[in-house]
């Protein structure tokens, strides 16, 4: 039968060593291990032994960062899009000026 880990219980895994246990599933352990970040273990596989080493201080462990959805993006966004099609706007103006140019002084060309 397998050993029975509650939240927050201490415990040692031979590869990542120490760390806690901070959410129990079905069959799995979530382990926030004090060197080695969040793994999950299948109990059944993983070899484990109870410890009672207090957890270390981790005032010096930083959190991702979340991006932050603004107007402002969307706004800058839209108006990239805006520019990109004055610019294909403006681009199609010249090609057609040079196109009537081309056609006009093709007819004024001697043959």
């Amino acid at each position: 039968m397998a050993k029975r880990f509650d939240v927050g219980s201490r415990l040692s895994e031979p590869t990542y060593g120490l760390g806690a246990v901070i959410a129990v599933e079905d069959a799995y352990l979530r382990i926030d291990f004090d060197e080695h970040g969040v793994k999950k273990f299948l109990t059944s596989l993983a070899t484990f032994v109870s410890s009672k080493e207090p957890a270390p201080n981790r005032a010096g462990r930083r959190k991702r960062k979340t991006a932050v959805k603004s107007s402002k993006t969307k706004t800058t966004r839209a108006s990239k899009r805006t520019s990109v099609k004055k610019k294909n706007s403006v681009y199609s103006q010249l090609k057609s000026k040079a196109v009537k140019a081309a056609k006009k002084a093709k007819a004024r060309a001697p043959r």
